[in-house]
């Protein structure tokens, strides 16, 4: 049973070695798009279940992003 071991090793390496080897740009950091609420919607509230079928966002949190400085 160690040669079960032995080969999911050398699996793991070898994908591993193809994903660290490939040339892939990173993606370039994007301002968060926060959704808009539509002014005069209807706040809605929900007891107990329900099917939210359109949902909205009252608040979004702290969007803004600090460089990292060392």
């Amino acid at each position: 049973m160690i040669w079960v071991a032995f080969v999911f090793a050398a699996i793991s390496l070898y994908v591993s070695y193809r994903a660290m080897n490939q040339d892939v740009a990173a993606p370039d950091a994007q301002e968060p798009k926060a959704p808009v609420i539509e002014e005069g919607k209807a706040i809605g509230v929900v007891f107990g279940r329900a099917k939210i079928s359109s949902g909205t966002v009252y608040w979004w949190g702290d969007v803004r992003s600090v460089e990292i400085r060392k």
